[in-house]
């Protein structure tokens, strides 16, 4: 399997993100050079995968598609349905959008249990949606311990792979679920996603557990204000340290949100074990301001070892 290292993720679609406006973002990732797209069947309310499905059409055999089980879609109905367009619009007034920074429309996650039957279903909607004969990996949508060691699960994912439904089965969960998939869980699971919090030491530690050179793929890099304001304090200590090289100093002294991207993105792509980091960036300058810190990257690999082990302390 062959990925782009940044992905594209799809929990704003139909969300508060509209179907337009969705397929304008897809687009302008594609031309970018991304071909990982990461979706749900809960996203949406149910119909992002409709929506990547319809954007793949000519291209999917290049594309290489991420979904999950586990998390049924929410059914708004029709009152809140018709609230959506306005939401998404309150949403973009940039008073309102920092009152509901990350968030979207507003809808309670529907868990349920992971269940065979559950799964067949969930497959076999995800593969109609998505307009394709394949997933190239399924996630179980926030993954229990539980999950990991369920015998008729296990059966009925590996069912799925033998029969070309599914190319590799995923957890998608916290970080203690993923280290125990890694270390004690079945074969089957060949791929794991999980938030790249990279002041983690457990997080930074998955890589050493990944004997099984599962996929490897992180979301959510920027956390929250609060970790980005924490990783501008200790870069900023960093360029007036005189005990770190005067070249170093001089490109962590560059003020800027570049710097900080290519910081980050660094510390997470370079040495830390992960494959490939998804976002759900629906803006194009965001989106080519990622892919420049990823070709384009102002430090070397042994500064960001340097900068990694400084943010862990």
């Amino acid at each position: 399997m062959r990925s782009s290292v940044l992905g594209f993720g799809c929990g704003s679609v139909l969300g508060r993100v509209g179907r337009q406006a969705s397929l304008r973002a897809m687009s302008a990732a594609w031309d970018a050079g991304i071909t990982l797209f990461d979706t749900a069947r809960s996203y949406g309310f149910g119909g992002a995968e409709a929506v990547l499905g319809e954007f793949l059409r000519g291209k999917r055999d290049r594309a290489v598609i991420a979904t999950k089980y586990g998390i049924a879609p929410q059914n708004p109905g029709a009152l809140k349905r018709m609230l959506i367009p306005a939401v998404r619009a309150a949403l973009a007034v940039p008073a309102v959008r920092k009152l509901k920074r990350g968030g979207s429309v507003p809808a309670a996650a529907v868990y349920g249990e992971f269940s065979v039957a559950g799964l067949c279903n969930s497959i076999e909607t995800s593969l109609r949606e998505l307009r394709t004969d394949r997933i190239d990996i399924l996630f179980l949508h926030e993954a229990t311990l539980a999950a990991i060691h369920q015998d008729d699960l296990v059966a009925g994912l590996d069912a799925l792979v033998r029969a070309g439904k599914v190319l590799r089965v995923g957890l998608y969960g916290q970080t203690q679920v993923i280290a125990e998939g890694l270390a004690h869980g079945p074969a089957v699971f060949s791929a794991m996603q999980y938030g790249a919090d990279y002041f983690d030491p457990a997080v930074l530690g998955l890589a050493d557990l990944n004997a099984r050179n599962a996929f490897l793929i992180g979301n959510h890099p920027f956390g929250n204000p609060q970790r980005v304001a924490r990783t501008r304090a200790a870069l900023s200590a960093m360029a007036q340290d005189e005990t770190v090289a005067l070249e170093l100093r001089e490109k962590l002294s560059e003020d800027g949100w570049p710097m900080l991207l290519d910081a980050i993105l660094g510390v997470v792509l370079q040495g830390a074990g992960i494959h490939a980091l998804v976002f759900s960036t629906m803006r194009e300058d965001h989106l080519r301001a990622n892919v420049n810190a990823v070709e384009n990257n102002r430090f070397t690999a042994q500064e960001l070892a340097l900068i990694r082990s400084c943010l862990l302390g």
